[in-house]
């Protein structure tokens, strides 16, 4: 099993913006960290832990060709609104079902409507398994 920690940084990634303390304003290329996401990746299989605001800069720098599932551990944002960029893996692909505890699906339902109920985007065929 391969795991590849796309993100480690803060709800606000690493530096944070407007911030003068030493690690935001540091030159060391391990103070650059995006919002915190992991790909796990076995044989054939291919999934995602999380996916924030920084999913398509991570998606795009890691080169994943497929996505066979999703886990949100929670629904802040900082790993949730990433749901946007999945779009082009459905479009690819077709369905991608999402993992998640109730609460988090039904935020997930209300925040993402548009995503998860257009046929444009990601149809309301979705899976979503509490």
């Amino acid at each position: 099993m391969k795991v590849y920690f796309l993100g480690t940084g803060t709800s606000q990634g690493i530096p944070v913006i407007g911030s003068n303390h030493s690690v935001c304003q540091s030159t060391d290329s391990k103070d650059k960290r995006l919002r915190v996401s992991i790909w796990l990746s076995w044989d054939k299989y291919s999934y995602i832990i999380d996916c924030g605001p920084d999913f398509r800069q991570q998606m795009l720098v890691s080169n994943c060709q497929r996505i066979d599932g999703i886990l949100y551990t929670h629904e802040h944002s900082d790993h949730t609104a990433g749901l946007d960029d999945i779009r082009p893996f459905y479009f690819k692909q077709g369905e991608i079902p999402i993992y998640a505890h109730q609460r988090v699906i039904a935020n997930l339902k209300r925040r993402f409507d548009y995503v998860l109920k257009q046929k444009i985007n990601i149809p309301e065929h979705l899976e979503l398994n509490p």
